[in-house]
């Protein structure tokens, strides 16, 4: 019977058909997962063949000298290599894990979070990470006039999700956060959910977008709900008959939550052509590209509003709620975990009734 290793090596594919090497290893009751940031290229020529043996190699003398350690019982591989890993270290392994996952939306949450920890300018490992240090990269942010106060509470909800799942990883004893007092964390704004009404829509269908791609993967989302990382990860394998017509049936790439949506004849509508129905569904340029793209239609379309992609997701909720439906069937159709997050939603399509109804002149006591 084969001796099960002490250290693995093992390879993740990435979005472009190569491979992130890792070691898989457990040490002092916790498994570790240290990735090398090593990559195997595809091999389409006699040189990438022996650049990935190259690369191999040097992968297997790093595992031969974790093997050494844990044999020579020196729980100090925990300490020493992982238990003090600077923080904009762990962040980057968490960014290449995700990045080899294709979740987008957690690469670029973790690559600002690291752009600002970097410009704050203090070092600190996860094992000496303490409040001060995170009320002092709050206040820096705070301080840096650029970032609004919604951008302000989502690096710090982020970092703290790191910190989370280092302690959870056995890197780290505790979450500092979890010690601050309610006055010392950022707040999160209240919420001015912008969306597109239905003539709106029009109007953008109208004019077209510069790229057609962006614009059938927005409006697809205006009459779905998904997400920019849904939309991305979308497949047409997901797409299916349920009996009473095609649905979506996908896991959100954010939450992990599967979700069920009906695809009414607006969405159907504005999926591409395929002939072979295979891969996904929208292959769509860069997200800064998209942005751009987005920004010029809008204006385009005369309409005065900032409107960015996930402003998709709220046109769909609050259409939804303006033409009748149930609170709780549009919770589950934006796959809400919770039906208080959806209220926001049906706060805006009120206040609209409310404006309509202002519309109606005084005539004055009889």
């Amino acid at each position: 019977m084969k001796e099960k290793e002490l250290v693995t090596l093992r390879k993740r594919a990435m979005k472009n058909g190569g491979h992130s090497l890792y070691l898989d290893y457990s040490s002092c009751g916790v498994r570790t997962r240290e990735f090398l940031r090593m990559y195997l290229v595809p091999e389409h020529t006699k040189l990438d063949k022996i650049q990935n043996q190259e690369t191999l190699k040097q992968a297997k003398a790093v595992k031969a000298k974790r093997i050494l350690q844990l044999q020579e019982g020196r729980s100090g591989i925990r300490s020493a290599t992982r238990r003090d890993i600077p923080l904009l270290d762990y962040i980057g392994e968490l960014r290449e894990s995700y990045e080899t996952e294709g979740k987008a939306y957690y690469v670029e949450g973790l690559a600002k979070l690291s752009n600002w920890l970097g410009s704050y300018g203090k070092r600190t490992t996860l094992k000496t990470i303490d409040k001060d240090y995170v009320k002092g990269f709050v206040r820096h942010m705070e301080r840096s006039g650029r970032l609004s106060q919604g951008t302000v509470f989502l690096l710090f909800s982020i970092l703290r999700t790191v910190l989370n799942k280092a302690h959870r990883a056995g890197l780290a004893d505790g979450n500092p956060i979890s010690l601050m007092e309610a006055d010392e964390r950022p707040k999160r704004p209240d919420s001015e959910r912008e969306y597109l009404t239905l003539d709106e829509i029009k109007r953008l269908m109208a004019v077209h977008c510069r790229n057609t791609m962006t614009e059938r993967a927005f409006l697809f989302s205006c009459f779905t709900g998904l997400r920019l990382s849904d939309i991305e990860a979308l497949t047409w394998d997901k797409i299916r008959d349920n009996g009473q017509g095609l649905q979506v049936e996908a896991r959100q790439v954010k939450t992990g939550k599967v979700v069920y949506v009906p695809l009414s004849a607006n969405a159907l509508s504005q999926l591409p052509s395929q002939g072979r129905r295979k891969g996904r569904v929208f292959t769509l340029p860069a997200r800064s590209t998209v942005c751009e793209y987005l920004d010029h239609w809008v204006r385009k379309a005369g309409i005065d509003k900032h409107i960015t992609f996930h402003c998709a997701r709220h046109t769909y909720a609050t259409l939804l709620l303006t033409y009748g439906a149930n609170i709780y069937t549009v919770s589950a159709l934006l796959g809400h975990t919770n039906v208080q997050t959806t209220q926001i939603y049906a706060k805006i399509v009120d206040e609209n009734k409310r404006r309509t109804v202002d519309l109606i002149p005084d005539i004055g006591e009889r």
